[in-house]
């Protein structure tokens, strides 16, 4: 079977993976109850078989991190968006700007 991405060597056979092998001790995992339609698991499996990942639970796990990593980050642009249109918060955030480049510019033209 040829793999779809050429930087990523085939394997010939599945890989048996640790259990816990780069994450925290204290983060067991767990099997939850989630359902997927067939043709995703599907996917999922053949993607694996073609040496996207390890195994199916870390395609699994990798997809479902880079999904929530992605949530994090708009809950912050929105919070960011809602921060800008408060105007005592604007107005903060220009008096600590000017007070940091008063700070950093500060002994430099002593430099020559």
């Amino acid at each position: 079977m040829v793999s779809p991405y050429p930087e990523i060597a085939m394997p010939k056979r599945r890989v048996a993976v640790l259990p816990n092998r780069g994450r925290d001790v204290n983060d067991a995992p767990r099997k939850p109850g989630w359902q997927v339609p067939s043709s995703v698991a599907d996917a999922v499996r053949r993607a694996v078989d073609e040496g996207a990942a390890a195994s199916q639970n870390a395609f699994v796990e990798r997809a479902l991190v880079r999904e929530l990593r992605e949530l994090r980050r708009r809950r912050m642009y929105d919070a960011y968006a809602g921060a800008s249109k408060d105007r005592a918060f604007a107005a903060e955030m220009e008096e600590v700007t000017h007070d940091f480049e008063t700070t950093a510019s500060d002994g430099l033209a002593d430099r020559g």
